[in-house]
């Protein structure tokens, strides 16, 4: 499900003024001509809002359930060693096939002492085999028990693939809203506390980017918790 670009906001906190990248913080408070829109006003949250949050709730609870894959270094260091020993098998089967070939040429009855040494190194090399195709084996498992997990883990989002759009685009609907609330809290003649003294309002010069990063944040932790545990 997929969040309509057209669907417009109809509450206080939820008016859509089209930001468009980072939107300027003041440097200092711009009064709002009336004092009508106060703090209690821009704290409230309306349907549109709350149907937002339902979806970005819903989408982290697909991917907290979703199997968790293996570190891509780990992955990525099992398929190494599952090819080192695959080259060392193969490196030793063509040398016993070299030896066979060897043995088997008529002239190689004329050199006895050529043909034991030969037929020695074909009883080494076929041990070896062994020892290679086990160890070859065991690292085989292992990377295939990986790649079960990570098949499984990009199986599982893709399965649920709509939920997870629908949440990415209400995430970045809800960017949209805190940047308009951040700017009317900055522009109220007297901000609440949490937003004057907590994310120290006004932002230091040069310290903008950064002020409004957190100041998103902070807004997005409060309001996620005023939704999951409201105050009647």
């Amino acid at each position: 499900m997929a969040i309509g670009a057209d669907r417009g906001h109809y509450c206080t906190s939820c008016r859509d003024h089209g930001h468009d990248g980072v939107p300027a913080v003041p440097a200092a408070r711009t009064p709002l001509d009336d004092d009508r829109e106060a703090a209690w006003a821009l704290d409230e949250m309306c349907e549109e809002e709350r149907w937002l949050w339902r979806l970005v709730v819903e989408a982290d609870r697909v991917v907290a359930a979703a199997p968790h894959p293996p570190h891509p270094d780990r992955l990525r260091e099992a398929e190494q060693r599952y090819e080192s020993a695959s080259r060392a098998e193969q490196r030793i089967q063509e040398r016993i096939g070299a030896t066979e070939a060897a043995l088997a040429r008529p002239g190689s009855w004329l050199r006895p002492a050529h043909r034991s040494a030969l037929s020695r190194h074909l009883r080494e090399d076929r041990a070896a085999a062994v020892a290679a195709a086990v160890h070859k084996g065991r690292i085989e498992e292992i990377r295939n028990r990986l790649l079960a997990v990570a098949e499984a883990h990009t199986g599982y989002l893709s399965e649920h693939r709509d939920i997870l759009a629908a949440g990415n685009n209400a995430r970045a609907e809800l960017d949209r809203i805190f940047d308009d609330l951040i700017d009317r809290y900055s522009r109220l003649r007297e901000p609440p506390a949490w937003f004057r003294f907590g994310l120290g309002f006004p932002p230091a010069p040069g310290t903008q980017r950064e002020w409004f990063s957190q100041a998103r944040k902070a807004l997005a932790e409060r309001r996620r918790l005023a939704l999951e545990r409201p105050i009647w």
